[in-house]
Formats: C-alpha cells, structure tokens, sequence
C-alpha cells in the first residue's frame, strides 16, 4: 500500500459582495470546523478585502477575497471543496497543490497554535547568491 503524504495547498475563495462581517465569519467558521476534522495545519491565512473581479461572475463584478495556505492530506481537498461548493455565500475558489512533500516543521495549528518545532524547512534553505562576474 502507497504511503499518503502530507502536501502544501493554497486555496483561495471568493465571497459574495453583499455578504456581511458575519457571512464572511461563518464560512470561515465552516472551513475551520473541516480543518479541524481533518488535522489540517494551517500556514498562513489573510483576508485580501472587496475587490473587482477580472470577469462577471454570477452577476456580481466585486468579491471578497479570502486566501488560506495550509499543509493536509488530499482527502481533506474533497471535503473542503464539497463545503464550499453548499455555501451560498462562496461564489468561486480555487486549491492548488504547492509542493509535492512537506517536512512536518513550520506550520501553525487549525487552533492558531505554533508548535514546538517553529523552523521552516522551506526557509531553513540557504539562499544561494549570484556570484559577481568579472
């Protein structure tokens, strides 16, 4: 049987322009109590605010942007995205798979929580400089 590895994901979701604080708060609500279900671990998480879209989409020309970056196994994906599939207030996302592995050090916690091991192992790399050409 094929080892299943954790993989780096990013999502990016938009919201309706007419949804309130409070519709924003309950699909990340939602998307929250799937992260916890599934032991996702958060990377990063931001709210890029109101902005126009490149294209209509279902008659609305602005969303909310929502971006998260977390760290799962692929059958979070499927429940993640059924979620926001039933939301009313979700008009668009987007999952990409970042990387294909993922060394289990530099991540936060679904609870927002930093663990023991804070070292990133993408960052932990040195960064190898040009060198100057005579």
């Amino acid at each position: 049987m094929a080892e299943v590895k954790m993989r780096r994901y990013e999502l990016i979701y938009l919201i309706q322009p007419e949804a309130d604080e409070e519709g924003r708060e309950r699909v990340a609500t939602r998307l929250q109590s799937v992260f916890e279900e599934f032991k996702v671990q958060l990377v990063t998480q931001e709210e890029w605010g109101k902005r126009k879209l490149a294209y209509e989409i279902n008659k609305y020309t602005k969303a909310y942007y929502m971006y998260v970056e977390f760290v799962s196994l692929p059958n979070a994906i499927t429940e993640m995205e059924r979620v926001l599939r039933l939301l009313d207030d979700c008009i668009r996302y987007q999952t990409i798979r970042l990387e294909d592995g993922f060394n289990r050090i530099g991540f936060i916690s679904a609870s927002g929580k930093i663990p023991a091991a804070s070292a990133c192992a993408t960052c932990a790399l040195p960064i190898s400089r040009p060198s100057a050409v005579t």
